[in-house]
């Protein structure tokens, strides 16, 4: 697992564009508008449509799979994208990201929507000549094989990123360990806020 990283941004991601990438990154990002902090623009991307909850202007939301999935496959997280897939997601991502000059990426490692996408939405950020940072959630100990798959991608990862927070489940649990889970990650979002709100929009 990462060491312990600073909880900040060096710099200003001001008119940045916000990705979603999987459950994780999209419930992250539901959290961040609820708490008032917005990209100029937001990007969801999950394998159902049924996974892409956050509406509103601004807001472009792609289902890779569409109505060709089996729910129960992909709703278990336990296939990896397809390549037809993969191609989607680079796909959706050069014309969300067109023109794009900051970008902020959100996703959790470990599944496989968030890890596998997280690389494809950086390349294409990059590409664009955009300032990229990323909010990464770690997976807690206990998900083995989630932890595995964190632990490999991980370091390609971070070498993509102009900025990274990361966000460890297991010092979620140490921090907020009286509260209900749910409300333990709304509150560690509410101090996300605080952090990207200088680089965000707030209505």
């Amino acid at each position: 697992m990462p060491g312990e990283m600073d909880l900040k941004l060096t710099h200003d991601y001001t008119d940045a564009v916000f990705v979603g990438l999987g459950g994780c990154g999209i419930n992250t990002i539901s959290r961040l508008r609820k708490a008032g902090v917005r990209g100029t623009k937001t990007v969801c991307i999950a394998r159902l449509k049924e996974d892409l909850p956050v509406k509103g202007d601004g807001v472009l939301s792609f289902a890779l799979c569409g109505k060709k999935a089996d729910p129960a496959r992909y709703l278990r997280s336990k296939a990896p994208l397809s390549l037809e897939e993969r191609a989607d997601a680079e796909k959706c991502l050069k014309e969300a990201l067109k023109g794009a000059k900051k970008v902020l990426l959100f996703a959790g490692l470990g599944g496989f929507t968030g890890t596998e996408t997280l690389p494809i939405a950086a390349n294409v950020a990059k590409a664009e000549g955009a300032t990229l940072g990323m909010v990464i959630t770690y997976p807690f100990k206990l998900e083995k094989k989630r932890c595995e798959r964190a632990e490999k991608a991980y370091p390609e990862i971070q070498k993509m990123a102009d900025d990274i927070i990361l966000k460890k489940n297991d010092d979620l649990i140490l921090k907020f360990r009286e509260m209900p889970i749910g409300d333990a990650f709304a509150r560690r979002d509410l101090e996300l806020a605080t952090m990207i709100l200088p680089g965000g929009n707030k209505e």
